[in-house]
Order: structure tokens, then C-alpha cells, then sequence
């Protein structure tokens, strides 16, 4: 069952979220070879310019930001990688499908850099796909933080020097995700956890937590609805 709590974030400041895919994580040969798997094994479903068809949806452009943005390029790969092609996903190897997903961010004009992506859980979590020049995270939207649980009162607790809320289409983070959570530093921020019973936070007290949650903002009231609490590290220790 799913617990949602609700949270009320105690900074006024703007949100910034990561634009490391606008730095460059894939190289120009690395799409070059994405390209050429793309027509060989993908186009059948979404012809060769990505327009999709009644087998497959568009893979650029509108549609494809609708689908992935703000979420992990690592969900992106995952996604080829255990369910493309639909009927035969075995037929592909991983770090082929891992060259498509760089080919599907040269086309959507995500930038090439100087080294590859590579076959790594904890990197790929990183690196979020996010709109260029986007500084504020809007209404509703399911962010990650990261921060210090501590108790403020009898049924009271507090999520404290928080970092910034990083924009995810994750509800739940996998071990991987929590690996990369745990190197994250805290932050400045605060927020106030309500109804926090059900993941029995006692044990937790002083620990570095990851939450998750739907972000909703308002004059003098900023709440985070989550759906997951997790402890990353056994202290708060940058």
C-alpha cells in the first residue's frame, strides 16, 4: 500500500534542479552508433524519423519530453533495455540499447560532450532529462530531496538542512538511486513531515533521509506530499 505524507518546506527560495544533461554526457560517436542500431532494430515501430506509428510512439520533440522529462536517463535505458523491442529484448545487447539512448538525445538536442555514457546504475540516475533554462520546479510535480530527520516535538519531525528538490518521475527510489542519494550533500532547507506514523521515523531520529513526493506551493504555505521516506546514511554528516 502506498503511504503519502505531507510536508511543508520551510525556504522561500527558488528551486534549481540539475541540468547536467545540458553539459554533454554522451559523445557524437556513441549517437553515430545509436543511430545506426536505431534503423536496424527500433525503426520497424518508430520509423526512421522517430515519428512512431500504431506499434510505437514518437520518439522526439512533444511527445518524447511528455513521456521522459524529469525523469532519469537511467529510467529512459531501463525502459529499452527490458522491454525493447517488444516482442524480442533479449536480441539486443545492453550497451547497443545504451547507444539508441544516446542517438534519442542528439535528436531531442541534448548536447554530445566528451565522454560516453556507460553502463552505470548510479551515473545514469543522475543525470536528469530537463527541459534547458528551467530554474523554478512547478505544482505538483515529484521531486527528491534529501535531508536530516529530526524530531521536534512529540509528534512532530522535521526534515532539516534539505537539498534543493530535484524534479523525478521515480515514486519510489530503487538501491541504486538510494546509493546516489546517500553522496548527495544537504542543504539549507527544511521540511516539516506530517502524519509520519505510518513509516515510524523513532529509529531514524538524526539519520539522512530521501523523500519523495508531489511539491505544491502557495503564500505562506509550501508542502511536499510524499510517497517515500527512506533512510540513506546512519548520520547527517556531510
Amino acid at each position: 500500500m502506498k503511504i503519502v505524507l505531507i510536508a511543508i518546506v520551510l525556504s522561500s527560495g527558488l528551486f534549481a534542479q540539475s541540468d547536467k544533461i545540458w553539459n554533454g554526457v554522451y559523445t557524437a560517436a556513441q549517437a553515430q552508433r545509436g543511430k545506426t542500431a536505431f534503423e536496424k532494430e527500433c525503426s520497424n515501430c518508430h520509423n526512421r524519423d522517430l515519428n512512431g506509428s500504431a506499434r510505437g510512439p514518437a520518439l522526439h520533440g512533444e511527445r518524447f519530453m511528455l513521456n521522459w522529462v524529469n525523469g532519469s536517463v537511467n529510467t529512459l535505458y531501463s525502459k529499452i533495455r527490458f522491454s525493447m523491442p517488444a516482442t524480442y529484448p533479449e536480441t539486443v545487447a545492453d550497451d547497443v540499447k545504451l547507444d539508441i539512448v544516446a542517438y534519442l538525445l542528439q535528436v531531442n538536442e541534448f548536447p554530445a560532450g566528451s565522454a560516453e555514457l556507460k553502463i552505470d546504475g548510479d551515473e545514469l540516475d543522475g543525470i536528469q532529462i530537463v527541459k534547458k533554462g528551467s530554474t523554478e520546479v512547478p505544482n505538483f510535480a515529484l521531486v527528491q530531496v534529501v535531508g536530516c530527520l529530526s524530531q521536534t516535538g512529540n509528534n512532530t519531525w522535521t526534515l532539516t538542512r534539505t537539498s534543493d528538490p530535484v524534479p523525478t518521475r521515480d515514486e519510489i527510489s530503487t538501491p541504486a538511486m538510494l546509493k546516489a542519494a546517500e553522496a548527495k550533500p544537504l542543504g539549507t532547507q527544511a521540511f516539516l513531515l506530517v502524519s509520519t506514523g505510518a513509516f515510524h521515523p523513532e529509529p531514524h531520529k538524526g539519520e539522512k533521509m530521501e523523500a519523495r513526493g508531489l511539491l505544491y506551493r502557495e503564500p505562506g504555505e509550501n508542502r511536499l506530499n510524499l510517497t517515500s521516506l527512506q533512510r540513506i546514511a546512519p548520520t547527517c554528516a556531510n
